[in-house]
């Protein structure tokens, strides 16, 4: 039996020792018999249609519409785990909390963390993060936040952040194009706006990829194109919004 335990620890340790914190993402759970429920109401994307060991993309709009956060949902045994920003993270704990006071359910943070790794869910073709509650999992690496990061933007997935935060439409960032946003789904906050954009064709605005000075220019500044930078990896090549080519 102890050779057994020694065994098992002996593996937990090198696992783990593999994995590195994805130090800009930040997981919040909803946990409860009505977090399904309420988070429907609060999210672009169906969560019934998610399964266990599945990311599905997603964001959080206020009532104009605009994208709070994006990232992804998981469903867990005892609720769903959203993966965000984390400069994100307060913001969306103080946006659910005067709701989730009616709701049989409950927020969590700080109890989980999301780590690079070779299986586990999969965020991207090829790439795999793990949702982990140990907390001798502490490394992290600037190398595979980047790597992530150019992924994600090769893929044109905006992964928003505080500085870009509810200054813009979920069609306006292209999420309805990488599977965060569904327009058959029941109401959430935000939804009529979001909606009637879709169907009316008024986007009149648009992602793209973008070159840019990483020296001279931060998230959220304008390009000399006028549009607006919106994801920056280190490469100096992102994303930006700009003028929709059908306007």
């Amino acid at each position: 039996m102890l050779t057994k335990r020694l065994v098992l620890s002996v593996s937990i340790h090198l696992q783990n020792h593999n994995l590195y914190v994805w130090k800009d993402a930040s997981i919040i759970s909803i946990v409860g018999p009505d977090a399904e429920n309420f988070l429907q109401g609060y999210i672009t994307s169906d969560i019934s249609k998610n399964s266990q060991n599945q990311l599905k993309p997603m964001s959080i709009t206020d009532i104009k519409g605009r994208v709070i956060a994006s990232g992804w949902t998981t469903k867990q045994i005892e609720g769903i785990d959203l993966i965000i920003h984390t400069s994100l993270q307060e913001t969306v704990e103080s946006f659910f909390a005067p709701y989730i006071r009616f709701s049989k359910s409950s927020l969590l943070t700080d109890h989980k963390r999301v780590c690079h790794s070779s299986s586990g869910l999969q965020i991207a073709d090829g790439y795999f993060v793990e949702l982990m509650t140990d907390e001798s999992v502490s490394d992290v690496s600037f190398s595979k936040d980047q790597e992530l990061l150019e992924i994600l933007t090769k893929n044109k997935f905006v992964f928003v952040e505080a500085r870009i935060s509810q200054k813009f439409l979920p069609q306006q960032l292209g999420l309805h194009s990488v599977g965060a946003v569904d327009f058959d789904k029941g109401c959430y906050l935000g939804q009529e706006i979001v909606a009637r954009v879709q169907f009316r064709g008024s986007v009149k605005k648009e992602i793209t990829m973008t070159e840019f000075e990483k020296n001279s220019v931060s998230l959220g500044d304008k390009l000399s194109d006028g549009s607006i930078l919106i994801q920056a990896p280190e490469s100096g090549v992102g994303l930006a919004v700009t003028k929709a080519k059908s306007s």
